[in-house]
């Protein structure tokens, strides 16, 4: 059992492997999955971000290549691709972690700034599957492609719809790549995470106020932690998972729950 979770002598590459100050999701999946046994490709468009968190891996035993690169160009995709095939031979799993909201209401969202949500949290999404996709086929064995969602991609999003939009649609191109490409042994899921404590998240919560008031609508008590999610990573990317495609794992501490439970009891109140 034990070795059908591990990833020894595979090849993962993680967009938006660095974090904030070298915290967040993208560091903890790092981690995890080099401590599993994976040989790591940390991709992050910035490059101290990208050097920080393959020495860490160095540190502590594993083996990671730092890549620079803007996922938002299809170029910089090709090459993300060929520096991993230089590097360790092959690629087994993608971890496309790389995403951002802007919050506003909708009638307050430009033009360039919903193209620009849907590029960050969509579309890079694509470009980076595709291309790992093509090379995974090439190799002839089988492989895992995860992507981050979000459970604003599953619920309504309101201030934030250009995310919750983009996220909505990464979750049914999840589903489309699931079918088209598991002829070639290759398994596309998601997760869709609550809220994590990653920088980013922390800042929002603390600005608005709402941090007491988020652990007591989630039933487990606690706001989640980018270990969290980097575990459902991990047994995604591993053969524990080898017959789930296709799918939308929620990670979020069972407040999603609590807010359909919530709903459908205020219906049944006003009825």
């Amino acid at each position: 059992m034990l070795s059908r979770i591990g990833l020894a002598g595979k090849v993962a590459i993680i967009i938006g492997a660095g974090g904030i100050g070298g915290e967040g999701i993208g560091p903890s999946t790092c981690s995890l999955l080099a401590e599993a046994g994976a040989n790591l490709v940390a991709v992050d468009v910035d490059q101290s971000r990208a050097q920080a968190v393959a020495e860490e891996i160095r540190r502590t035993g594993g083996r990671a290549r730092p890549v620079v690169a803007d996922v938002r160009q299809s170029e910089q995709v090709a090459e993300i691709v060929s520096v991993s095939l230089a590097e360790f031979g092959r690629i087994d799993v993608l971890v496309n972690i790389v995403g951002g909201s802007v919050f506003l209401p909708a009638m307050d969202i430009a033009e360039d700034v919903w193209d620009a949500q849907m590029v960050l949290n969509l579309k890079y999404v694509l470009l980076c599957s595709r291309a790992v996709a093509a090379a995974m086929i090439k190799q002839g064995r089988k492989g895992s492609i995860i992507s981050i969602a979000s459970v604003s991609g599953i619920t309504a999003a309101p201030h934030h719809s250009a995310y919750g939009a983009a996220k909505a649609g990464l979750i049914g191109l999840t589903r489309s790549l699931a079918v088209e490409w598991a002829p070639h042994a290759i398994r596309v899921n998601a997760i869709a995470p609550g809220s994590i404590n990653t920088p980013r998240n922390l800042a929002h919560r603390q600005e608005r106020g709402i941090e007491d008031r988020m652990k007591k609508a989630t039933p487990l008590g606690r706001i989640g932690e980018p270990t969290d999610v980097a575990g459902a990573v991990l047994w995604l990317a591993s053969d524990l998972a080898d017959y789930v495609t296709g799918q939308t794992i929620v990670v979020d501490g069972g407040r999603l729950l609590n807010q359909l439970t919530f709903h459908m009891k205020e219906g049944e109140h006003k009825t």
